[in-house]
């Protein structure tokens, strides 16, 4: 079974999976994506800053990039403040 890495990136900095997960596919990978992000909503000081989780294969190349929104914590104009930056990029 393939290994996938979550590294979730904020503004300025990343935090890198170093373990990884084991999963059947990309579509579970996606899945535990989800999973971790409702999970550092619950748990996580920093969750209402905007983030991505790069989701990355055993090669640690960039298979996926997940998004979060939860918007009753993301104004949309703060939403689209921080995309509109990342566009230019």
């Amino acid at each position: 079974m393939p290994r996938y890495y979550f590294n979730i990136a904020f503004p300025g900095r990343v935090i890198i999976d170093v373990n990884g997960k084991e999963l059947a596919s990309l579509e579970a990978a996606h899945w535990r994506a989800v999973e971790i992000a409702t999970h550092a909503r619950a748990y996580a000081p920093e969750a209402d800053e905007l983030f991505t989780i790069q989701i990355q294969d055993e090669t640690r190349f960039t298979q996926e990039v997940f998004v979060p929104c939860f918007r009753d914590l993301v104004s949309e104009k703060r939403l689209n403040k921080s995309l509109t930056k990342r566009a230019h990029r």
